[in-house]
């Protein structure tokens, strides 16, 4: 799989809040690139997970994901559109702290959604310069080309 500029702008979008810029690119992808793209969005959450939460092989414990999680719907509009324990499932899947079978009812559609929530506080927390953005982005690409080919 190879990511297109194109799905990287769309991500960088949503990342820097440009939610009207992030709606058209978004609408200008083909079915197959937006599955890429969902794929892409995987790879940069389990970055910023790991970013986060693990630290030197250390991973984070879970009253530093609850309150993550709910700082994360404290922020947003209607706090509803993001399920506490799908997101600290989500969560620790991407930490290793649980199995992959644990997202089993979790919908293919709440997964991208929460995952994109999730993503965008732990953009937002890092305060990442534009050349760190670049770098988080670049890493995520290359993840999503090597894990989803």
């Amino acid at each position: 799989m190879t990511i297109t500029d194109e799905q990287i702008a769309t991500l960088r979008a949503q990342l820097q809040g440009r939610g009207d810029e992030h709606k058209r690119l978004l609408s200008r992808l083909n079915k197959v690139e937006s599955n890429q793209y969902a794929s892409l969005v995987t790879a940069a959450f389990f970055e910023a997970i790991r970013r986060r939460f693990s630290t030197g092989g250390e991973v984070a414990g879970d009253k530093e994901i609850i309150d993550f999680v709910t700082t994360v719907r404290l922020r947003l509009d209607d706090p509803e559109l993001l399920d506490p324990n799908v997101a600290e499932t989500l969560i620790g899947m991407a930490l290793g702290k649980l199995p992959p079978d644990a997202r089993k009812d979790i919908s293919a559609e709440v997964s991208h959604g929460s995952k994109i929530l999730l993503l965008a506080g732990l953009i937002s927390d890092a305060q990442l310069s534009t050349h760190e953005l670049d770098a988080f982005l670049a890493r995520a690409r290359e993840m999503t080309d090597e894990v989803f080919s």
